[in-house]
């Protein structure tokens, strides 16, 4: 059973709703349940966590339908499918330690030595001149 929860059902529509029916639902509760919007008249202007809660699961559910890709990402994991999150790229640089030559490199074996590696550095532009800051 998933543990995320079921966003459609908090905003009351189907998944195939459109990005208009998702806003429509999202402002109709969002009217029904802020503490500044809401009809009650019993509610002697007083908040309970419950109600805090459901306001916060529907402004959930509605950043995420909301916007197209994290809505697709939401339905695969829906649907079980992984969920692949892309990421940047990272440039990694190997450097080979040198070390005393093994037994097996006596005897004519060549051994690779083990990699290693180190913290990364972050070394700032070279197509960006600096220029001093002038102060008057």
């Amino acid at each position: 059973m998933s543990t995320q929860p079921d966003h459609y059902a908090t905003l009351h529509v189907s998944p195939d709703a459109t990005t208009r029916e998702i806003t429509r639902a999202y402002r109709t509760l969002l009217r029904t349940h802020h503490p500044d919007t809401r009809q009650k008249v019993d509610d002697g202007d007083t908040t309970s966590v419950a109600d805090l809660q459901e306001l916060h699961a529907i402004m959930q559910a509605y950043v995420v339908l909301s916007d197209p890709a994290k809505r697709a990402a939401y339905d695969r994991a829906r649907s079980g499918i992984p969920v692949r999150v892309p990421g940047t790229p990272v440039k990694v640089r190997v450097h080979r330690s040198e070390r005393a030559p093994s037994a097996a490199s006596a005897e004519g074996d060549r051994v690779q030595p083990p990699l290693s590696f180190s913290p990364t550095r972050w070394e700032p532009s070279s197509r960006i001149p600096r220029t001093p800051r002038s102060h008057s």
